[in-house]
């Protein structure tokens, strides 16, 4: 009993316990843990009994930036797709480029992976394989249309740096 513990996963993705120290828990199945847990508290007790219960879900979120009209994190409530999550976002602005929207995804591995989405395939109806399901932690970059970088463009370099005459009539 004096072992027993309520712990809460850190954001490294471990739990701290008496005896075993740290422990790697994030990806890990209530199941996973528990089997885990009895071979690191075999080498101390005689019989290990474990039950690992989650008492609550935290920080499943993921994150959205680029041409988003709301940049940020959004809160996953459940399965979330990626039409769900740009509606969440406040939908996409109109400089964005729908077809190369990407998603990067931390792999249990330590390594990153990188998802493209075309968001037009989706709304024309031709590729509905494109609205992925998010998961926890995932980034979604909307990047910026051509012409809007070529706005911006020339709005830095030309009209901001040239200076052009004009003339009030009445």
């Amino acid at each position: 009993p004096e072992l027993n513990e309520q712990v809460i996963i850190r954001p490294d993705g471990r739990i701290s316990l008496q005896l075993v120290r740290e422990v790697r828990a994030a990806g890990l199945t209530p199941e996973e843990l528990t089997n885990l847990l009895i071979k690191k508290y075999a080498s101390d007790l005689l019989n290990p009994e474990i039950t690992v219960i989650v008492r609550s879900f935290g920080g499943q979120k993921v994150f959205v930036d680029g041409e988003v009209n709301r940049v940020g994190i959004v809160a996953l409530a459940g399965p979330t797709t990626l039409m769900q999550l740009i509606s969440q976002a406040g939908g996409l602005k109109e400089t964005a480029r729908v077809d190369e929207i990407i998603v990067i995804r931390h792999l249990p591995n330590g390594k990153y992976t990188i998802i493209p989405a075309n968001v037009e395939k989706i709304i024309d109806g031709t590729d509905f394989n494109q609205n992925i399901v998010l998961q926890p932690f995932d980034i979604v970059h909307v990047p910026r249309s051509a012409i809007a970088n070529v706005n911006i463009w020339v709005d830095q370099y030309i009209r901001k740096n040239v200076p052009i005459p004009f003339s009030v009539y009445y």
